[in-house]
Order: C-alpha cells, then sequence, then structure tokens
C-alpha cells in the first residue's frame, strides 16, 4: 500500500473499508486504502487502459469505466473528486452489473442449453432473450429466413411487442460482426433509436436484432461479436444435429458408438433406434448395459464374432456376418466397426448394424444354383466324352475305307459318278470326325482332364508347315499367305500348338475371299505372340466376345454363307489358356480379323 506524507489529512482514513485513493496533479497514486489496493492490485499490474482512465479523472472526469485488472468479466466504476491545487480523490466500487459478467452468464445459459440437443426454435428463442440481457437491450428479436428477408420468430422481453414481424436487413461483409441496423422502418418497428443485427447463417439463415435508445460503446459491441459467433457456432451444430438425426430416421441399418471396458466387456454410448428392429433390444437396456446384442450370436458363429470383437480392442478395423436369436428367430446381421479416438481421446468404436438376411439367402440359392450348373456341365461333357469316344471308332472305320475307296477309284474305269460318292464319302467323314475329335477335346479340357505337356516350341518350322497345308487353296482363290520367318520358341505341346494355328488359319483361309491372310511372331518379355490377320469378312463389333463360345459364329443365321459348327475357336481358346497363355481377337467388320495366340517364351 502507498503511504501518504503524514501531513495529509486523508491519512486517517487508510484504514477505512471504501476504496479510496488520492492521485497527484500527473494522475499518479498519492494514497491509497488497503480496499482500493485489493480491487486494482500492484500498480505494475494496471496496464494503459486503467493509467489512461485515471488520468481521465485528474483531467476533469467525473467517472471512468475500465476492466478490473486480473478479471476481464468485471469492471470498476471510478468516481472522482477534483482537490485544491491539483489531483483528485477517487472512490472505485465494482460495477453493479458489469457487460463481462453478463455476457458470460449469457454464454453459459446458451451452451447449456445447447447441451441437450435442442431443437432450432428453441435456440433462437434463448438467443433472443440471453443476448438483450447481456447488451442492455430495450428490445431482442430473433427472425429466420432467406439471404435478405427474414421472419420473426422470437422476442424479447416477453410482454414487448414490436412491430418488426418481417425485415429485409442488407447482408454483412462476410465477417459474421455485428453491423449496425439504420434503416428507418426496422428502428421504427423495434421502437429503438440504436440496433445491432447479428448474423447466425447456417443452411437456415438467422439473424438477432437487438435495439436500445443509447448507442453501443466499443466494449459491448465486442460483446456483441462474441455472442454472435457462439450463436452461430451453436445454429451450425444444432442444424448438423438435426440433420443427423432426420438422417439416422431414414437409414433401414442401425448406428452405434461402443467402447470396451479393461474386462473387454462392451459399454454403449450411442444407438440409434433401429436397433431394436434388428435385434429385438430396448436401445436404452442397451445403453444401460442391461442387453447386448453379441450375446443373440448363435453358437456357430460365436468364434467369429470374438475374433472380430478383438480386432476392434486392437484398434483395428473389423466388418463380420453372423446370426442372431431375434424372437425365436434366426437372422443374419452384419456389424461393421472402425475404431477412432473421440473429442476427450478415449478409444471410441464407431459402427453400423445392417439386416443381410435377404443377401445371405440369395448367396445360398445363387451356389445352390452353381452347383446345379455345374452338375449339368459335368454331366454334358461326360455324355460328349462318352458318345465321342463312341462315334470316334466307327467314323475312323468309316473315313479309312473311304480313302481306300477313293484310292481304288482312282485306278479303275467306273463312272465319273462313283469318284464323286468316294469323294463325298471321304469329305463327310473327314468332316464329322474333326467334329467328334473337337467334342471330345472341349469335353476334357472343360472337365480339366486334359494332359498338356510342356517343351520347347520352335514356332518358325511349325507355322511354315501349318501354312504348307492351306498356301494351295489359297493359291487358288487368289489370297496371298505371308508368313514372317522366325526363330523364336515357346514353352507349350508342340501338337497343340499346331492345332491352335490349324484353327486359326483355316479360319482365315475360310473368310478371306480376296487380299491376303499373314502370319507374324512377337517375342515380347516373357511371352511370345502369334498373330493371325486376315482381310476377311471380319466380325460385328457387338458378336466379337461371343466367338470364343461353343457352337457360336459370327453368322448366326440358318442360312449362312460359311458353314462349321463354332467349336474350333472355343477349343482353341481353351487350350491356349491351359498352356499359360491365352487367344485374343480384334475385328473391324467387312475388313478383316486378327487372332493373337499368346505362349510362354523359351528363354533358353
Amino acid at each position: 500500500m502507498t503511504t501518504a506524507p503524514e501531513a495529509h489529512p486523508a491519512a486517517a482514513l487508510a484504514g477505512v473499508p471504501a476504496a479510496l485513493a488520492v492521485l497527484d496533479a500527473g494522475g499518479g497514486v498519492a494514497w491509497s486504502s488497503r480496499a482500493f489496493d485489493a480491487l486494482l492490485g500492484s500498480p505494475d499490474a494496471w496496464g494503459d487502459a486503467v493509467q489512461a482512465a485515471l488520468g481521465r479523472l485528474v483531467a476533469g472526469a467525473d467517472a471512468a469505466d475500465v476492466v478490473r485488472p486480473g478479471h476481464a468479466a468485471e469492471r470498476l466504476d471510478l468516481r472522482a473528486h477534483a482537490l485544491g491545487g491539483g489531483g483528485a480523490a477517487v472512490v472505485a466500487a465494482v460495477a453493479a452489473d458489469p457487460l463481462g459478467a453478463r455476457v458470460a452468464a449469457a454464454e453459459a445459459a446458451l451452451h447449456a442449453l445447447a447441451r441437450p440437443r435442442p431443437d432450432l426454435l428453441a435456440l433462437l428463442e434463448a438467443a433472443a432473450v440471453h443476448v438483450g440481457q447481456a447488451l442492455a437491450a430495450d428490445v431482442a428479436v430473433a427472425l429466420v429466413g432467406g439471404a435478405d428477408d427474414y421472419v420473426r420468430c422470437a422476442v424479447w422481453p416477453p410482454d414487448a411487442a414490436p412491430g418488426l414481424v418481417t425485415a429485409a436487413v442488407p447482408p454483412g461483409d462476410g465477417s459474421g460482426r455485428a453491423r449496425d441496423v439504420s434503416a428507418p422502418p426496422v428502428l421504427a418497428a423495434l421502437g429503438a433509436a440504436h440496433a445491432l443485427a447479428l448474423p447466425v447463417g447456417g443452411g437456415l439463415p438467422a439473424l438477432v436484432v437487438v435495439g436500445r435508445g443509447r448507442p453501443w460503446r466499443p466494449d459491448e459491441r465486442a460483446a456483441a461479436d462474441r455472442l454472435g459467433a457462439l450463436v452461430a457456432t451453436l445454429w451450425g451444430w444444432a442444424e448438423a444435429e438435426d440433420r443427423f438425426e432426420r438422417t439416422v430416421a431414414d437409414l433401414d441399418d442401425a448406428l452405434f458408438t461402443v467402447a470396451h471396458d479393461a474386462d473387454g466387456r462392451r459399454r454403449y454410448a450411442f444407438v440409434s433406434p433401429q436397433a431394436e428392429a434388428l435385434t429385438g433390444l430396448d436401445p436404452d437396456a442397451v445403453l444401460a448395459g442391461d442387453a447386448d446384442w453379441s450375446a443373440l450370436v448363435v453358437d456357430g458363429d460365436r468364434a467369429a464374432f470374438a475374433a472380430h470383437d478383438a480386432r476392434l480392442r486392437a484398434g483395428r478395423p473389423s466388418t463380420v456376418d453372423v446370426r442372431l436369436v431375434v424372437g425365436g428367430d434366426v437372422a443374419w446381421v452384419r456389424e461393421r466397426a472402425t475404431p477412432g479416438l473421440d473429442a476427450a481421446g478415449n478409444v471410441a468404436t464407431g459402427g453400423l448394424l445392417a439386416d443381410v438376411t435377404a443377401q445371405h439367402k440369395a448367396e445360398a440359392q445363387l451356389r445352390r444354383a452353381r452347383r446345379a450348373a455345374e452338375r449339368a456341365a459335368h454331366a454334358r461333357m461326360a455324355f460328349l466324352r462318352t458318345m465321342s469316344h463312341e462315334l470316334r471308332t466307327p467314323l475312323g472305320v468309316i473315313r479309312g475305307f473311304a480313302d481306300l475307296l477313293a484310292d481304288e477309284v482312282a485306278d479303275l474305269a467306273a463312272p465319273p459318278e462313283v469318284a464323286e460318292f468316294a469323294d463325298a464319302i471321304q469329305t463327310a467323314a473327314g468332316r464329322a470326325l474333326r467334329l467328334v475329335s473337337d467334342l471330345l477335346d472341349l469335353s476334357r479340357l472343360e472337365t480339366k482332364a486334359l494332359d498338356l505337356r510342356r517343351m520347347p516350341v520352335a514356332l518358325g518350322p511349325l507355322l511354315a508347315a501349318v501354312a504348307g497345308r492351306h498356301r494351295p487353296a489359297l493359291d487358288g482363290r487368289g489370297v496371298a499367305l505371308h508368313v514372317e520367318p522366325t526363330d523364336a520358341a515357346a514353352l507349350a505341346d508342340p501338337a497343340r500348338v499346331e492345332q491352335v494355328v490349324e484353327q486359326l488359319l483355316a479360319n482365315a483361309a475360310k473368310f478371306t475371299e480376296r487380299g491376303a491372310v499373314a502370319v507374324r511372331v512377337r517375342a515380347e518379355g516373357g511371352a511370345v505372340r502369334v498373330e493371325v490377320a486376315d482381310t476377311g469378312v471380319g466380325v460385328a463389333a457387338d458378336a466379337l466376345d461371343d466367338v470364343f463360345e461353343p457352337f457360336v459364329q459370327g453368322d448366326a443365321r440358318v442360312n449362312r454363307r460359311f458353314e462349321g459348327t463354332g467349336l474350333g475357336l472355343a477349343v482353341a481358346r481353351r487350350l491356349a489358356d491351359q498352356m499359360g497363355g491365352g487367344l485374343t481377337a480384334a475385328s473391324v467388320e467387312g475388313e478383316g480379323s486378327t487372332f493373337t495366340l499368346t505362349l510362354p517364351r523359351d528363354e533358353g
């Protein structure tokens, strides 16, 4: 405490309970009571605001208002009496209704209202009340509406009846700060000389307008900005909560938040109402710890659910499908959950519970249908294999005797018709034998019963040999056949590679009436590609994917120009696949096709 000179007449007041001080002509404290020192603290901590207020008192001001040092929520009321010879006597007291205290009380009340998820209207009504009281307004009105046209939804005090029902308030500058409302119709409707608009914003724009007779001090404007920012934050949160609740209400699935205690037991913090329809359990009972759908899991799925729960406790996302006994029935549910941290830094797991009974029933039906289809396919392939074996022997005999008959007829002076008949028998027998061979290969390939060798295959001689068999027929039609020489080698079954290339060249020769057929080999990385390109009729784009299916041709009309069973390419692709390669096609209708056989490359 500063001690006054002994001669000073106020020395006798040093012990009085009032907060008194004597200021010298320069604004310094010549003497102060203990109560004054308790209110303002050490002069070193006063700051510029207090020093400036004391200076105004010495300069002749009767009173000053200042924030109490170290107490942001309190203001001090300083009253002065000028002393002869300069200086002033000052009485200090805490303001009876400080602005900071009112703002703090308003903030506390709004926070308390927002905590239990308020509806939007209740929040605006509370904002009008508490903002009006904190800013010492005469009237406060809350409005909602569009960008610049608002409608009143709440008013304070309750008995006030301002004429402000609708208002066109100009938009602010986007800063979120309170702004002056100077429109005469608005001021007249409020019955106030001065008004401030606090923008709330959000998906549903809102305003809180406060009015009174005297102007707003700078500290009151700052308080308005602070309260406006709080109301805007709570408004946005309430809107988000409202959207969340409406979204949850529209869901078929249940949402939940769960944590695990030390012994691994689940503790639910949130469960949406849909959980009752899925599990038959009251969500309130689940939240209270009196029920848990994990207890409804059937015995056969408990191990899977326990492993899922262990992954969640270890902090890893997890999904599990289990069966629950719900009301005597068994339902499939899927629990999908992801662990994370809540606002307090504690581990919490958010999840979703969905009814997947229909999906599991559909999957079971699909599995049954697949097994039935596989059995039918095996039966079909077994029938084809059996019939192929049964037909191959007599057809081989017919073909052999047809060849013998053709040779004998050539040496006889028989009528021309005899040679034609022998040739017809020979051609038909050969075609039937090829069909049976293709059927037999297809059945073996479909059932993975065909054994293939894997050995180096020199492609140059193989391609030349196959091309040699087709060259005479192509030359006879004026179609050029080009085979690029190559020393590339593949790792495959030589006989089956020759069978595939034979099919590709036969196809090219059959569908090419003019132009050329070209055979090229490309070695790239660990693969070697054999391309057979032609300038034939081509394949339509919508039919290209089907040319490798059994009994399918590019031209499926009954009276088609080119004969065939549609088995050759189907067998060729499956052979290529089982040799570790593939067979693809590219074509432009009317311009030609390119078939590419890919095989593993022999690096040796």
